[in-house]
């Protein structure tokens, strides 16, 4: 079984503790903060949330009046995803099953795409960023939210604070362990990258007009090192 089958076995695994985990945020109002990002797209654009998950974008998106394509390549996140929509009273969410690194969609198909806490977990994250500018309208604009999650298993500095970044995880397993994606992990070539650097970098390669990174949390007391961020960048 290659990487990308046993990445999908494992977030089917963990779909459940994810959908927790995103009631919490939502009932935490953490919604809010991802709101005024996305508030500079206008209403009744189209919007791909590649990586949807168990929806916690796509609910968003779509409570901003936005023609939502929710996509995941787990089918178990992509039941939770539809669960919580039709929940809340959005039933024209539409859902497709697809790798983040090779769309089904045609050129220019939507005026955003959104994606968070994907990226890391890809084995050809260019690929994706080339797919996901493939996608988007000339003016589009691409929100990614991510994280330095496995810097500490090849980087001392990232190591040292990894006990703290572990303190304040909101993760909800349900008993599930890790080591599955932990080790392939190890293989992930991100792992081996601090970013957003390497985010600015590949989108300017591949010619976005525009591409801007926020961190968005900081650790590290001798050495700042971020940790959590935002890439913002325009086709």
């Amino acid at each position: 079984m290659n990487n990308l089958e046993k990445i999908r076995e494992y977030w089917n695994t963990r779909s459940e503790g994810y959908r927790q985990q995103v009631e919490k945020e939502r009932e935490e109002h953490k919604d809010g903060f991802y709101k005024e990002y996305f508030r500079q797209i206008p209403e009744g654009s189209k919007v791909l949330d590649i990586g949807c998950g168990p929806g916690f974008f796509s609910l968003l998106l779509a409570s901003l009046g936005l023609k939502v394509t929710a996509a995941d390549y787990s089918e178990g996140m992509l039941e939770k995803a539809k669960d919580l929509l039709n929940r809340n009273g959005y039933h024209n969410v539409e859902f497709c099953r697809a790798d983040a690194q090779h769309l089904p969609f045609a050129d220019a198909s939507f005026d955003a795409v959104v994606s968070r806490n994907l990226v890391w977990n890809l084995e050809d994250p260019g690929a994706a960023y080339k797919e996901w500018l493939r996608v988007l309208k000339p003016g589009g604009k691409l929100f990614v939210f991510d994280g330095n999650h496995y810097c500490y298993l090849f980087n001392e500095d990232y190591a040292s604070i990894q006990p703290k970044v572990n303190e304040s995880s909101n993760h909800v397993l349900l008993g599930v362990k890790t080591n599955v994606i932990d080790d392939i992990a190890r293989e992930l070539p991100l792992s081996r990258q601090v970013r957003p650097q390497w985010d600015e970098d590949i989108l300017s390669r591949l010619k976005a007009a525009e591409v801007k990174a926020e961190v968005l949390l900081w650790e590290g007391e001798e050495n700042r090192l971020p940790v959590r961020f935002a890439v913002i960048a325009v086709k």
